[in-house]
């Protein structure tokens, strides 16, 4: 009998594998692209972090909290928008591929909100900014949809909201970048 089970699920496991999809050119380019213009987030980062330091500017811990969000955050994005396209590479059909990568990425990304909420609490005292609520309530619902593509509620899971997911983190990472960036332009902390 265990036999007979055994060659059934090889069976499946075999057919499964030859009419699954694997993920296609176009999401894998998507989020190849992604990951360049991430992996550019971070290099830019870099730089302002410098010309603060050029301009004779010293880090305070917020300044080290929000250098340590763009970096983390779009070194992030990059590792997580290549492991679908690595995946394909190593056969693993998209009925899995999606699944697994929602998982990494929203495992990924539940740590990054609770410690991003953390070090923010730690050092800046005082009710979030409206703006700030805004975001995190997104990203969790963000986060929440990935978690739903990882069981195929709803819809099958795919590579839409994972794209979609990884792309909002990016623009979120950006949005706080812009609306930081004068803290490390200016020579005196505005804390």
């Amino acid at each position: 009998m265990q036999a007979g089970r055994l060659r059934y699920f090889i069976l499946c496991l075999h057919t499964s594998t030859h009419k699954a999809t694997f993920v296609t050119p176009s999401e894998s380019d998507y989020l190849l692209r992604l990951a360049t213009l991430s992996l550019s987030f971070v290099g830019f980062s870099a730089v302002v972090v410098t010309l603060r330091g050029a301009l004779g500017g010293e880090l305070s811990d917020r300044h080290l909290r929000l250098v340590r969000l763009y970096i983390e955050g779009g070194l992030l994005v990059t590792a997580l928008a290549v492991v679908p396209t690595l995946l394909n590479l190593l056969h693993i059909p998209g009925t899995v591929t999606w699944p697994l990568s929602s998982a990494a990425a929203a495992a990924v990304f539940t740590f990054f909100l609770v410690i991003q909420f953390r070090r923010r609490r730690s050092i800046e005292a005082g009710q979030f900014p409206a703006w700030v609520v805004i975001i995190y309530a997104l990203s969790i619902v963000a986060v929440a949809s990935l978690w739903l593509n990882v069981a195929g509620v709803l819809l099958p899971a795919s590579g839409g909201p994972y794209a979609v997911t990884l792309t909002w983190a990016l623009c979120v990472f950006g949005f706080i970048f812009v609306r930081t960036i004068e803290l490390f332009l200016h020579r005196s902390s505005h804390n």
